[in-house]
C-alpha cells in the first residue's frame, strides 16, 4: 500500500503509524487504513526519521537533523516494539537470566543486572522511553517549541508490530518527526486526573481523594526495570491484591449505572517524582515468562514508596478529548491524539466520540487513537499543573491523557 501511495503522493512529507483507531469528519474507525493530505501555504513542513541500533541512539540522530523555530513537532515511535519471533525469544531469556541473577543477589547487585538488562532493552530497540525521547529532542530545540509524543503500541500484540512510517517507507520500529515551522499554532496536552501539589506529600494528598490506594509498598527498581515490591516478585506482589480487589468491587459495581457499556477499573501501580511532584502510573500483568518487570519509563527521579490503586472512570468519558476543549484558532486543521483505552473503559459508548468531536471542531481535523500520547511543552502552553508531569515541562502517562495541536 505505501508503494501505490508513494507514487501518487512520493514527493510530499508524510508520517504515519499502525494504530488501532481513527477519527475524521465522516466516520470513526478501529480497522482500514487512512492518508491524509494537507496544504498549509504558511508553513514550512518536513519529514525526517531513523531506525538506528538503540533507542536512545536513535533519538539523538535525530534531533540533531531537526530544527524548529517556530511551531510544533510531532514524534511517532512506538512504545514497546514486539520483534521477531527469534529476538523475542531472545528477550525471554535475557529476562530469565537476569531474573536468576536477582534471585538473593544484594540490592546493589540487583540493580547492577537490571540496569544490564535495561541497556539490552534500548539497545535492541524494545522499550521506547517517552519522557527521554521528549527530552532529548526538546534540548536540541533549545526548549522553545511544543512536541508531542504519539506513543505507538497496539492493544493486540503481534510479532513486528508497531509500524512506524516516514516519507511512504515502513521504518519498522523507527522514530519519526513531523516537524510544522509556523507562526502561532496552538498544543494542547490534557490527562484526566486531578493536579499536582507543591509538594509530594500534597500530591499524595490529592491522589487519596481521586484513586482507592489497596496497598503501599517499598519498590527496588532500576531506570525502567521493576525489580521487587517489597522483596516480592513485582506481578506476584499485585496479583492475589488485585484478585480480593475484584471480588470486593462485586459489591459496588452492583450499585452502579452501567448504562449500556462496560465499566472499566484499571489496577495500576502509582508512582511518585521527587522532582516535578507528579506520578506515573504502570499497569501490571502476567506479560512476561520471568520475575523481572520492564516497561518504558525510567524511574530514576521517582520515590520508592510506591502504591497499588484503582480508578472508577465511569464519570470522566469527556475528559478524555480534554485537549479539544481548550484550542484557538477555530477555522485552523485540528491533529489529535486520544487513549486507545477508551475502548475498554467505555464499549460502545466511545463512538459518541465521532458527534462530540465533530461539534468541537467543525470539519477540518484528523484524530489518532493510539496509547497514551506524551508531549513536551513550555510553559506558555500550559493550561494547568498536570499530575502526569514526568519530567520538567514533560508529560506522560501510561493511561489518560490526550493532546492535539492545531495548525
Amino acid at each position: 500500500m505505501l508503494d501505490i501511495f508513494h507514487k501518487e503522493f512520493g514527493k510530499i512529507p508524510q508520517i504515519g503509524a499502525s494504530v488501532d483507531g481513527m477519527i475524521f469528519p465522516e466516520d470513526m474507525r478501529t480497522d482500514g487504513a487512512a492518508l491524509v493530505l494537507c496544504r498549509d501555504d504558511d508553513a514550512k513542513i518536513r519529514v525526517k526519521g531513523v531506525n538506528e541500533k538503540g533507542v536512545i541512539n536513535s533519538a539523538g540522530k535525530l534531533a540533531k537533523m531537526i530544527k524548529c523555530n517556530n511551531g510544533c513537532i510531532v514524534l511517532h515511535f512506538p512504545l514497546v516494539r514486539v520483534p521477531s519471533v527469534l529476538k523475542s525469544a531472545e528477550f525471554f531469556a535475557k529476562g530469565y537470566y537476569y531474573s536468576k541473577q536477582c534471585k538473593g543477589a544484594t540490592i546493589e547487585n540487583q540493580k547492577e543486572y537490571a540496569s544490564k538488562f535495561a541497556q539490552y532493552c534500548d539497545k535492541d530497540n524494545i522499550f521506547y522511553l517517552p519522557p527521554t525521547i521528549l527530552e532529548i529532542f526538546a534540548k536540541q530545540t533549545g526548549y522553545s517549541v511544543p512536541i508531542i509524543g504519539v506513543n505507538v503500541m497496539h492493544t493486540q500484540v503481534r510479532i513486528n508490530s508497531p509500524s512506524i512510517f516516514c516519507n511512504f517507507r515502513d521504518i519498522g520500529g523507527g522514530i519519526a518527526a513531523l516537524v510544522i515551522e509556523k507562526q502561532d499554532v496552538n498544543a494542547i496536552y490534557d490527562d484526566i486526573f486531578s493536579e499536582k501539589g507543591k509538594t509530594i506529600e500534597e500530591t499524595r494528598r490529592n491522589v487519596n481523594k481521586e484513586f482507592t490506594v489497596i496497598k503501599e509498598f517499598k519498590a527496588i527498581f532500576e531506570k525502567n526495570i521493576l525489580i521487587s515490591l517489597d522483596g516480592m516478585a513485582p506481578v506476584e506482589a499485585v496479583e492475589n491484591l488485585i484478585y480480593a480487589a475484584e471480588k470486593k468491587k462485586e459489591d459496588l459495581l452492583g450499585k452502579l449505572e452501567k448504562g449500556e457499556y462496560k465499566l472499566y477499573i484499571p489496577y495500576e501501580l502509582l508512582f511518585f517524582n521527587k522532582k516535578t511532584n507528579g506520578v506515573f502510573l504502570l499497569g501490571i500483568g502476567s506479560y512476561y515468562p520471568f520475575e523481572l518487570f520492564p516497561f518504558y519509563a525510567d524511574l530514576s527521579d521517582y520515590s520508592e514508596d510506591v502504591a497499588l490503586v484503582y480508578e472508577i472512570v465511569e464519570e470522566k468519558f469527556e475528559l478524555f478529548i480534554s485537549s479539544l476543549k481548550n484550542l484557538k484558532y477555530n477555522d485552523r486543521f485540528t491533529y489529535f491524539f486520544l487513549d486507545v483505552g477508551v475502548t475498554t473503559a467505555f464499549g460502545e459508548k466511545v463512538f459518541e466520540y465521532k458527534d462530540k468531536v465533530k461539534q468541537l471542531l467543525g470539519k477540518n481535523y484528523f484524530g489518532i487513537l493510539s496509547c497514551a500520547p506524551s508531549a513536551y511543552l513550555p510553559l506558555e502552553f500550559q493550561a494547568r499543573d498536570n499530575l502526569s508531569e514526568s519530567g520538567k515541562n514533560i508529560f506522560f502517562s501510561s493511561a489518560g491523557t490526550n493532546a492535539c495541536i492545531k495548525i
